[in-house]
């Protein structure tokens, strides 16, 4: 028998043997019975964007007051964690980690509190709510996530019965501390407002809220933002992740007006067509009004002659949403070609650089470049970091490093400045808005800018 045949035998002996013996042998991984859910809130008032990750595979971005919610995952043990991708660095860093040992029908909830620099994760757990078709209840938790503020205490009571004022004791739910999420309460599905307080003192007090029955609720509370009104934050975050906002009713929207519209004269402004009395008068080109409170919902806003509501410049109707703050810019050349940009406010500070907002008013650079460099940069050797900027744009934030930068104007693939450079000194935190404007030399422009 030749070597090559003896070898054929062997294997047709061995192969069987090797199948046989691997059948027998029984798998040391996990088996999974049963699923439960994760969820993750961010609350950390000024941190950037943060990722969530299962073993490394991202499930979602996370904003802070946001979650994410309603994932299930088998029944064993997992790591979780979030991570920080640092402006200015290619790759993100881990700020926390969670390892889990998943138990079916076990809702699980991870929560970054703190900073992003000294974040603090908690895990809060708890039985899944199994519903049956003939109930009529939802439940409801209170989740204190507000660092600001101590032991408070909590109402959810039927809408129009403590309107105004601190409700009827047997509309205390709980009197949560930081940190805390207090046990799920049945409620009757129904029409509820929610107040948040200190002894007598109101902290807060929603509109009213509708909640469904055979569903879960938690009523998290956050430190205050400043893109909303009111000094408490309060969000409805549903079991599958939604996370609404719920505006505080003692506190008015905010709408503000800028004057951008170079040749037009001064305006006042009139809300509603009451033309008894403007909420601003005399407001000039580049000008700001403010923040002025306003009632929530569509309404008009009239500009007219300053003094002469009979002489109307622009008229438009404008959506300002409960607890908002929203800022509105007149554009355009005198007459029918005026318009309006309306920018919804982001103006949250982010602890670990600036952001800038960039509002493109000038008529007389449709396009324009911009260029924001550091000191002792030359153009000359750069792209602009906004190249194209078309007339009546408003731009997304874009965020920088603290440090000193200089801010300059081109036309279109030139380098010569159309405008006065400006230094801008920026920290960390910063939210700067910059608006370009014409100016009476139709070869010049100019730039306002705006620290919120």
């Amino acid at each position: 028998m030749t070597k090559i045949t003896r070898l054929f035998w062997l294997l047709i002996v061995v192969t069987p043997t090797i199948v046989m013996m691997g059948g027998c042998v029984e798998t040391k991984l996990p088996k999974a019975t049963g699923k439960g859910a994760i969820n993750a809130i961010n609350a950390m008032p000024a941190s950037p964007t943060v990722q969530f990750l299962i073993e490394g595979q991202a499930l979602s971005d996370i904003d802070f007051k946001n979650s994410i919610g309603g994932q299930e995952f088998d029944d064993i043990t997992y790591n979780f964690n979030f991570e920080v991708t640092f402006l200015g660095e290619s790759e993100p860093t881990q700020i926390a980690s969670q390892m889990i040992d998943v138990v079916a029908d076990i809702n699980y909830t991870l929560v970054l509190t703190g900073s992003v620099t000294a974040p603090t994760l908690t895990l809060w757990e708890r039985p899944e709510r199994e519903w049956t078709d003939s109930e009529t209840t939802f439940e409801v938790s209170i989740a204190h996530l507000s660092t600001s503020l101590g032991d408070v205490d909590v109402y959810v009571a039927p809408t129009g019965t403590g309107t105004g004022s601190i409700p009827d004791i047997a509309y205390k739910l709980v009197s949560p501390s930081f940190g805390d999420r207090t046990p799920e309460i049945d409620l009757e599905a129904g029409e509820y407002e929610i107040t948040i307080g200190q002894g007598d003192a109101i902290l807060y007090q929603s509109y009213s809220v509708s909640f469904d029955a055979r569903s879960s609720y938690t009523l998290a509370i956050f430190d205050a933002d400043p893109s909303i009104t009111g000094n408490i934050s309060v969000r409805s975050i549903s079991d599958t992740g939604i996370s609404n906002e719920l505006a505080d009713s003692n506190f008015l929207p905010t709408l503000r007006t800028v004057h951008a519209a170079f040749g037009t004269g001064n305006i006042d402004i009139y809300a509603n067509e009451n033309f008894t009395a403007p909420i601003f008068s005399d407001l000039g080109f580049g000008e700001s009004t403010g923040d002025i409170p306003v009632t929530a919902g569509a309404m008009m806003y009239t500009y007219t002659a300053v003094g002469n509501p009979g002489v109307i410049i622009n008229e438009e109707s404008q959506i300002v949403p409960r607890g908002s703050r929203k800022s509105t810019i007149m554009i355009g050349l005198p007459g029918s070609n005026l318009s309006r940009i309306k920018i919804i406010d982001d103006r949250r500070s982010i602890e670990t650089h600036s952001k800038l907002r960039f509002i493109q008013a000038a008529t007389n650079f449709d396009p324009l470049d911009l260029y924001l460099i550091e000191a002792d940069t030359d153009i000359n050797n750069i792209a602009p970091m906004l190249a194209g900027m078309t007339f009546g744009m408003a731009y997304e934030f874009v965020y920088k490093l603290a440090n000193k930068y200089e801010l300059i104007l081109t036309l279109p693939d030139e380098k010569t400045p159309i405008a006065t450079s400006q230094q801008l000194d920026l920290l960390a935190g910063d939210v700067v808005e910059v608006l370009i404007l014409d100016t009476v030399d139709p070869m010049v422009a100019d730039v306002v800018i705006t620290n919120f």
